[in-house]
């Protein structure tokens, strides 16, 4: 589970700003906090803020150095990523730290980067024992001298381990490839070695942790409809909650269909386009295969004709003998659509975050949304981090205190967030029209002088 989060030197994060989720003394909803070694954790946090504040640029900082951490520099686009207010900005490191709970240990794992030569300038992974004692499982930095250094100090369980780690490190050190530079060390281990104990498989566990995690923006689809369309289970699943949302949805059905090759692959060139449909087609032969095209997964098959169909999502609304495609469905049901995976995909999850939560959805069904969240997540440890401009939801009777953060822009244009905790409201508080009249700040400011015919005149 996320601890903690802190970034520095990325987009509007110009000093280094916390988000925490460890739970303050409040005792109401006990169900929004998970018991980790001792240690209470939140299970969620709504992030609000202003327009151009800086929220879903905390979430582009989790996602960005996520995909560092699994895929190395050359899988991002470093370019105008740093604070650009001040000009000399993209010489400092952009610095991105993670402070999780992974099985039985807590970490700190933390990377920094260089915007102007694109490489990994620092990288350290440290385990926190229950005593409080730091032990770098590894650590890696760059010298005045723009020398590389890497190193251990965990404890063996075997002479060979300690082989393996000493030349895994190596490559990180002094003669280090080019190659090298980009990746990080996280990954690289986790990625070659393959025992199931041990160091290794401690710090495969940490990988696995930012492998794990589920991020959505507002343009984020989901790309199984197919899938659940050809499963009955997944559509008995949707049909459900689309009822519970009052959608007008009364079943999700699935309908086999011809596929049409020219239709789906306008955009693939025609000469790769005819030879995926000679693959699928003779795969298709001798069992179902999946295929994707343009973020759309299809579960294909041949029926008694010989012909290559697939099952097309439908939706009933009433008429059985006139269903819907999924697009002609509102934007608020396509955004359900994306959201109630969640809920059922069957694979390890760490952590869920959300930009936009309330994007195309009725007050009352995104503060819904939230509370079957928490019911789903009552014996399980996932958590879900979401940034939103509704304002309903700032109520205590639904979130914790601590629950609730605010991102501002200060008059630097960086942003800054901090916590509601800090107020110490009572739980009876109405926070929603406080934070509205701008007690706690994170709105927008207007200039009451603004005369819009004068702009006319001039």
């Amino acid at each position: 589970m996320l601890v903690g989060f802190a970034v520095s030197n990325y987009k509007s994060f110009k000093d280094e700003q916390r988000i925490s989720f460890e739970a303050s003394k409040i005792i109401r909803h006990k169900a929004h906090v998970a018991i980790k070694r001792n240690k209470r954790i939140l299970k969620s946090g709504l992030i609000f803020g202003a327009n151009a504040g800086g929220k879903s640029n905390l979430v582009k900082a989790i996602r960005f150095s996520r995909e560092i951490v699994l895929s190395g520099l050359d899988k991002v686009n470093l370019s105008k990523s740093h604070f650009r207010i001040e000009g000399d900005m993209y010489k400092q490191p952009g610095i991105f730290e993670y402070r999780i709970i992974v099985g039985d240990f807590e970490y700190s794992y933390g990377i920094a980067i260089s915007y102007l030569d694109k490489t990994v300038l620092s990288e350290w992974l440290i385990r926190i024992e229950n005593s409080g004692k730091e032990i770098y499982l590894f650590n890696r930095e760059v010298d005045d001298n723009n020398v590389s250094h890497a190193e251990s100090e965990a404890e063996y369980t075997s002479i060979e381990e300690k082989f393996k780690m000493d030349f895994y490190l190596e490559g990180f050190s002094e003669n280090m490839s080019e190659a090298y530079k980009r990746k990080t060390i996280l990954s690289d281990i986790a990625l070659r070695a393959n025992e199931k104990t041990g160091i290794f498989a401690e710090i495969r566990k940490v990988y696995e942790w930012f492998e794990d995690i589920i991020i959505l923006f507002p343009s984020s689809k989901y790309n199984g409809l197919n899938e659940v369309a050809a499963d009955k289970d997944k559509k008995m699943f949707f049909s459900s909650i689309m009822s519970y949302f009052d959608t007008g949805i009364e079943s999700v059905e699935g309908e086999s269909q011809q596929m049409d090759f020219d239709k789906i692959m306008d955009n693939i060139p025609r000469d790769e386009a005819e030879k995926i449909k000679i693959d699928i087609s003779n795969a298709a032969n001798e069992h179902p295969i999946m295929f994707k095209v343009d973020e759309q997964v299809f579960e294909l098959r041949k029926d008694e004709n010989g012909n290559i169909v697939y099952n097309k999502l439908k939706l009933n609304h009433g008429n059985e003998d006139d269903m819907f495609d999924y697009n002609d469905e509102s934007d608020g049901t396509k955004r359900l659509f994306d959201l109630i995976p969640l809920f059922y995909e069957n694979r390890r999850v760490s952590m869920i975050l959300i930009d936009e939560i309330d994007r195309s959805l009725h007050t009352n069904l995104t503060r819904k949304f939230l509370e079957l969240f928490y019911k789903v997540v009552e014996d399980r440890d996932y958590q879900l981090i979401a940034t939103t401009h509704d304002s309903n939801l700032l109520d205590l009777e639904l979130l914790r205190q601590d629950e609730i953060w605010f991102v501002e822009r200060q008059d630097d244009h960086s942003s800054k967030v901090f916590s509601l905790n800090k107020f110490k409201e009572r739980f009876d508080k109405k926070i929603d029209k406080e934070y509205l009249i701008g007690r706690y700040g994170a709105i927008p400011i207007f200039d009451d002088n603004f005369v819009l015919e004068e702009i006319y005149e001039e």
